[in-house]
This record gives C-alpha cells, sequence and structure tokens, in this order.
C-alpha cells in the first residue's frame, strides 16, 4: 500500500511540474525567499547565516598560522592545506532524532565540493599568509544545503577579513524529463529532488564556474539540457549574489582582533643559523622577551605570530566559596605563619642572650627541619 501511494504521488508530482505548476507554487526559475546575516557570533573571527527558504548553514570561520595547516598524507607524497572547509549535517537538522556521529561519504563529499567551489577565490600565501578553516553547519535542510554552505562561506570569509577575489555562490538546479519534453527547475526542495531526474549542483562568481556537481537517475542528458541549465543556473546565481553583496560589499579591512598577528619577512637562508642559535637559544631568546613565536622556513621565509588575546573572566560571585587551595600554597602559608609566630615570640622575650656554639647550631638545624 505504501508503494502504491508512493507511486501516485510521483506521478502527481511530476505531472504538475511538467503543467508548469510546483509543490510550494513558485515558477519553474524562482528562488525561495533568501536571508543572510554575518557576524552572528562573537568569539569566532568570521561567521555568517544563510538561509534560502526551509535551508539554513551557520558557517564560522577560523584563521591560524603555519602550523594549523592540515598535513595530507595519502598515496601519492605528502602535502599540506591552507584552506579547509569542513561540512557538518546534524540529524535534527531534518527532524531526525539518532546519535551524532563522524562525518560520513555524504558530508565528506558536500564539504569537497563546497572547499572547491570557494577556493578558487582565496587569496595566496603572499597576500595572506593565514591558514583558514570553514565549518559549515547545516541547521535546517530543505534541498541543497551544500550551495548553502558556499553562499554562507562567502559571508563567513569576507567578515573574517580574508581578501577574496569575488564573492561566490551555488544553487541546484532540477529536472524532470519526459520523452516529448523536459522541464528545469532552479532551487529544488527535498521532494523535488526525490521525485525528479537530475540534481546539478553549479557555484561560481559573476565571471565564471568554480565547481559543478551532477546527479542523474536517467541514463544522460544532452547538450540542449545542459547548456540550458547553466544559463538558468547563471541567472540564479547573480540573484543570490546581489543577496549576499547587499549583506557585505566587501571584505572587511582587516582581520579580526581576535585573529592571530602574523609578521612575514624574508632574511638569507645562510643566517638562519644565526637567528636560531647555539641549541635554539637565540630565538627562544628573542620568544620569551616578545611573547611572540617564530616558524622559519627553508628558504628563509620567518613568520612571527602572537597568540589570541584571552576572553575577558566574568568576576567570581561573592557567595561562591574559595577553591581548595594546593599543597604548595597551603605549605607556603604554613611557613609565613610559622615565621611570623617566631618573630612574635623573639620580640616579646627582649633581646636575645648569647648562647653557645653548640647550642645555637642546635637551634639552627631545628629551624630548617
Amino acid at each position: 500500500m505504501a508503494q502504491a501511494f508512493e507511486a501516485l504521488e510521483e506521478r502527481v508530482v511530476r505531472s504538475l511540474i511538467l503543467e508548469g505548476k510546483r509543490i510550494d507554487g513558485r515558477g519553474v526559475k524562482d528562488l525561495r525567499p533568501i536571508e543572510c546575516e554575518v557576524g552572528v557570533l562573537p568569539r569566532t573571527h568570521g561567521s555568517a547565516i544563510f538561509q534560502r527558504g526551509e535551508t539554513q548553514a551557520l558557517v564560522t570561520t577560523v584563521l591560524g598560522t603555519s602550523s594549523d595547516e592540515q598535513r595530507v598524507d595519502g598515496i601519492a607524497d605528502e602535502y599540506s592545506k591552507k584552506f579547509m572547509l569542513d561540512y557538518n549535517f546534524p540529524p535534527y537538522s531534518v527532524g531526525e532524532c539518532k546519535p551524532i556521529r563522524g562525518p560520513g561519504r555524504r558530508e565528506i563529499g558536500h564539504g569537497a565540493l563546497a572547499e572547491r567551489s570557494l577556493k578558487a577565490v582565496i587569496p595566496n600565501v603572499e597576500k595572506f599568509p593565514y591558514t583558514i578553516r570553514v565549518v559549515s553547519d547545516i541547521t535546517e535542510s530543505n534541498g541543497s544545503s551544500s550551495m548553502a554552505s558556499v553562499c554562507g562561506g562567502t559571508l563567513s570569509l569576507m567578515d573574517a577579513g580574508v581578501p577574496i577575489s569575488d564573492p561566490v555562490a551555488g544553487i541546484s538546479i532540477g529536472l524532470v524529463k519526459e520523452p516529448d519534453r523536459f522541464v528545469l527547475l532552479t532551487d529544488i526542495m527535498g521532494d523535488e529532488d526525490h521525485f525528479g531526474d537530475m540534481d546539478f549542483k553549479v557555484a561560481g562568481t559573476v565571471r565564471g564556474i568554480t565547481g559543478i556537481q551532477l546527479d542523474l537517475k536517467i541514463d544522460g542528458i544532452n547538450e540542449e539540457i545542459i547548456r540550458a541549465t547553466l544559463d538558468q543556473a547563471r541567472e540564479a546565481r547573480r540573484e543570490i549574489l546581489r543577496h549576499i553583496v547587499s549583506t557585505l560589499r566587501f571584505p572587511r579591512a582587516e582581520p579580526s582582533p581576535l585573529a592571530p598577528r602574523l609578521l612575514t619577512i624574508k632574511i638569507n637562508p645562510e643566517k638562519i643559523g644565526l637567528l636560531i642559535g647555539p641549541g635554539g637559544k637565540t630565538i627562544k631568546g628573542i620568544q620569551e622577551a616578545t611573547g611572540a613565536k617564530i616558524d622559519i622556513d627553508d628558504d628563509g621565509t620567518s613568520t612571527s605570530r602572537t597568540s589570541t588575546p584571552a576572553a575577558p573572566r566574568p568576576p567570581a560571585p561573592r557567595s561562591r566559596p574559595s577553591p581548595r587551595k594546593s599543597r604548595s600554597a597551603r605549605s607556603t602559608k604554613a611557613v609565613s605563619l610559622r615565621q611570623g609566630l617566631r618573630r612574635l615570640h623573639r620580640d616579646s622575650a627582649g633581646p636575645r642572650r648569647p648562647v653557645p656554639y653548640q647550642r645555637a647550631r642546635r637551634q639552627v638545624c631545628r629551624s630548617r627541619g
């Protein structure tokens, strides 16, 4: 019975779409309402919320140093990544109640797509030496959460002060195809993805495409469908970019004050030994005197960084009992009390009389014990 109802629902939905009617009443080229907000989290270096209909992504950006790069040890030689994007899809985003475990194949794939889409606009190391990590947490999902991660990632990067070359937006185009005709759908929802024949994700800037992913349920599509899909995606992408730019037109002029400060200079590679010193004595002395951390590459690139300022601690309530002191603190207090009592006893006893050498030595040893 359940399979019969599902088959009937699929036939009805597909027939309505072929007539130009969608489930929520939109036109085939209409986007759902879009809302954008930046700077929503106070302690992150950059944050943004991007919502398109019932799909919402909370995206954060954190800036680090070269020591925070991700080391990748794969089949080929080991390499490091200065830009990372992680995608999290908790069960509550689609109304499910189950344990939150590690990322699966779907999460890894969506994160790779969003990372590839944004990587094209990330500045080079000479212009922006920070290591960048973006995390997209999907708080609500009803279609194309990976493209919401791309849009939210753009806003979060600009809020963190990353000088990206162009804003990036993404959209998903669906397809319902019959032997005699086909219809393309902009910004598909979950049911349209389920009953449709295609999920074509396209991300890019106003000047070009930075990422593509195609999921097909049919044998294939022809050139006409591909060209029409890319044209329709370009129109939707430009509309989303208008919303992004109206929220934050340019990246912040400076990185967040909570981010570490980096200073990069180039020295003669032959002088690296002098900077390090015997046993690292010179560089350790500089770090202890300035409070900065210094990294030196083989080519002579020296990067100094200062730590992130700590958050101000709220004052402790007066009624809160004092924590139990450590043994060293208690022993220090006991020694101070013992010395005070001895001084008080000495002052009350008047001037000290001379004592023989052995007796004086015994008192000194007893006081030390």
